[in-house]
């Protein structure tokens, strides 16, 4: 997902930790003459700030959260798919129990079929009903020759989806959750550091040694990567996935630069953010449910690239 700017604008937040740090020491160390300045400017303060510190590091990093997140959406995936084919099979032998029924064949929601898979819920929903109906109809499908494997396959996979959607939504919801709050924890760090930072630089406007420690450089470092012995701006990936026909986002797409470990998923969006990413030609590879596997070759990924926005489009599976 996109990056979003607050206090820190842009900064990286291990830098914004470290920079707190450095500072919370100083100021502890120079607490007299802030006092002095200010009275306001006391211990109290530094106290705010350390627990501030322990209140980040507590956190589970977004990284740890997203791996979660993107193993759930998996697993919804791929328990669809293989849904999606054991019901195909499946119909085989509900033609051969119950041919040109139709009321069977509603009571197996099979006319809905093409629906259901347009939405992971009421796929769901759908795979879950369709296992009832084959217990059901059990005796009359195990006659025309169903296996009863298929039939338990089918019955498991209707929890394990299920299951499976809840995982991802509160693997969600958990990583939303935690986004929030780390966001606003970096924000109070850096605006206690910038008040702590603020009065220090006319303290010691006199002593060049001191009033470095006070120092923030409010702009954000451009992130490198050695290559060779030489420092390496990064690139970026970043952009949206939609519908090839509908040109509708596509929610928690899972998107891997292909010959890495990075990845991410698109969010409420429909779009990603991947940085840090050694500038190169990639290919790209896209999951999604309902959707074909999408891989988009030669993506050419420069240094400083942050302007650069893709779109791909995914194709509906069949």
């Amino acid at each position: 997902m996109k990056k979003s700017q607050h206090t820190s604008k842009g900064l990286a937040q291990a830098t914004m930790y470290e920079t707190a740090q450095l500072i919370n020491v100083s100021y502890k160390a120079d607490i007299a003459k802030f006092e002095a300045f200010d009275p306001e400017l006391n211990m109290d303060l530094s106290d705010k700030l350390t627990t501030t510190l322990i209140e980040i590091s507590d956190l589970d990093p977004d990284f740890m959260l997203e791996a979660l997140q993107m193993e759930a959406t998996k697993n919804v995936v791929d328990i669809s798919g293989s849904a999606l084919v054991n019901i195909r099979n499946a119909r085989y032998y509900i033609e051969k129990a119950f041919p040109g029924d139709t009321l069977k064949f509603n009571y197996f929601g099979l006319p809905d079929l093409a629906k259901a898979r347009k939405s992971q819920l009421r796929f769901a929903l759908f795979l879950k009903s369709f296992a009832k109906a084959t217990i059901k109809f059990k005796a009359e499908l195990t006659a025309k020759g169903m296996p009863i494997a298929l039939i338990e396959d089918i019955i498991k996979q209707g929890q394990d989806l299920d299951d499976a959607n809840l995982a991802q939504e509160q693997a969600k919801k958990d990583r939303y959750a935690a986004t929030g709050l780390r966001i606003k924890a970096y924000d109070k760090l850096w605006q206690i550091a910038g008040s702590i930072a603020k009065a220090g630089k006319l303290i010691f406007a006199d002593e060049p040694d001191k009033l470095r420690d006070y120092v923030l450089d409010r702009s954000p470092k451009k992130k490198t990567v050695k290559v060779a012995e030489n420092e390496v701006e990064t690139a970026v990936l970043q952009g949206t996935v939609v519908d090839a026909d509908t040109k509708e986002v596509i929610e928690d797409a899972i998107i891997q630069i292909a010959g890495t470990e990075l990845k991410t998923t698109t969010d409420q969006d429909g779009e990603f953010y991947i940085d840090t990413i050694l500038p190169a030609t990639y290919t790209i590879k896209i999951i999604a449910f309902g959707y074909k596997e999408y891989q988009q070759t030669n993506i050419e990924l420069k240094s400083g690239n942050e302007e650069q926005e893709f779109s791909f489009e995914m194709e509906k599976q069949d």
